[in-house]
């Protein structure tokens, strides 16, 4: 029986693309260790990322460089003319970009809609003049793949089932794959790593924060929780320089100068022991995709202190202690409440290390092999 020949595009692998590039990285590397008779596969690459991908790749994938960056209007042209000449029995797009022009079957992969449900000024530092138009194509974009994707993966049963209650998806057409902690994070929390960050700061007691700070993310709520309470400071790590000026702003305003780091972007073996040392992480957010940050956090033996809105706790579970993230006195309790019983954070602690085992990156690639096969019939 012939293969069946997967495009899967990989112009969003590594780190550079934060949690999307994690996922395409991840889940290519659980299929080629699974490498499933039935299925060929080509990986279409960017110039950048070429010789990263024939190495890790090279040897069980084929690889296709198409020179147009996601988002851009030269990808809508140029990524169904590379397809068309290819001829897939299926393409799989990682995120919600699949090409206006592409008429041939695909499967699609919505991490979140985020941008649905928070919108305006608030959320960009854009002019309304570049960001509307923007905005618009965004949710004709998503419009189009939800619309003519064979198939639709998102890594949580909360945004299965905000794709049907709100966009009228049949369940059917939807499958929950979830996401996982990377192997290689994991391979490091059994070493000691790099401790990095010495001094006053973090020998006292101090939550981390890991990620963007878009006003999603609500980071604003825990430095106001931290003008309430002694004894504890805030570490923030974070790649992105988009909002940090503002969130910096209102650390002053705060006069919080002094108990808030921002760190900018920290390595894997850097993160790794600055996770051990901290109280907690702090996952404040008011939406999420899937929270893989509090599951990196658990992996180290960090405990978590999260907000209970959208699928933090489905993906937490009873491993992590909720906040209503709406309420700074809630969040200020809950970290006060750890702070005083050494009791609660071991068993925080004790059931993270659990709850990170239920995920495995092996299992979403069969899962997504599965529906590949389910889709071609």
């Amino acid at each position: 029986m012939t293969p069946k020949r997967i495009v899967f595009d990989a112009r969003m692998y590594g780190l550079k693309h934060a949690g999307i590039g994690r996922y395409v990285a991840n889940l290519l590397s659980a299929i080629k260790k699974i490498n499933p008779p039935h299925f060929s596969f080509t990986l279409l690459s960017t110039k950048d990322l070429a010789s990263q991908l024939n190495k890790n790749f090279g040897s069980c994938f084929d690889l296709i460089t198409v020179e147009a960056k996601h988002y851009s209007l030269k990808e809508q042209w140029l990524v169904p003319s590379v397809l068309s000449k290819l001829n897939p029995d299926l393409v799989h797009f990682p995120h919600f970009n699949s090409p206006l022009l592409y008429r041939g079957k695909f499967v699609v992969t919505i991490h979140d809609l985020i941008k649905h449900y928070f919108r305006g000024k608030q959320t960009t530092t854009k002019s309304p003049f570049f960001y509307w138009p923007k905005y618009f194509g965004y949710r004709a974009q998503v419009a189009f793949s939800l619309r003519h994707s064979s198939h639709i993966f998102v890594p949580s049963f909360f945004w299965k089932k905000k794709l049907v209650s709100d966009f009228g998806i049949d369940p059917q057409k939807i499958t929950v794959t979830y996401e996982a902690v990377d192997p290689e994070f994991l391979n490091l929390t059994h070493r000691s790593g790099e401790d990095k960050f010495q001094g006053e700061f973090f020998q006292n007691p101090f939550l981390i924060y890991t990620g963007s700070v878009y006003p999603h993310k609500n980071l604003a709520i825990v430095l106001e929780a931290l003008k309430k309470m002694t004894g504890i400071n805030l570490a923030v790590v974070c790649s992105r320089s988009v909002f940090t000026e503002r969130m910096e702003d209102l650390v002053k305003r705060f006069n919080l100068e002094k108990r808030v780091k921002f760190l900018g972007f920290v390595e894997d073996r850097n993160l790794v022991p600055l996770y051990r040392k901290a109280t907690a992480l702090i996952q404040p957010s008011l939406m999420e995709g899937f929270g893989l940050t509090g599951l990196e956090a658990m992996a180290t033996g960090c405990p978590v202190v999260s907000s209970d809105s959208s699928c933090l706790p489905e993906v937490y579970g009873q491993a992590a202690l909720y906040f209503n993230p709406k309420d700074v006195a809630d969040l200020s309790g809950k970290v006060k409440l750890l702070l005083a019983k050494s009791c609660l954070k071991k068993r925080l602690t004790a059931q993270g290390k659990k709850q990170v085992a239920k995920y495995s990156w092996s299992k979403t690639a069969e899962e997504t092999l599965a529906t590949y096969q389910k889709v071609l019939g």
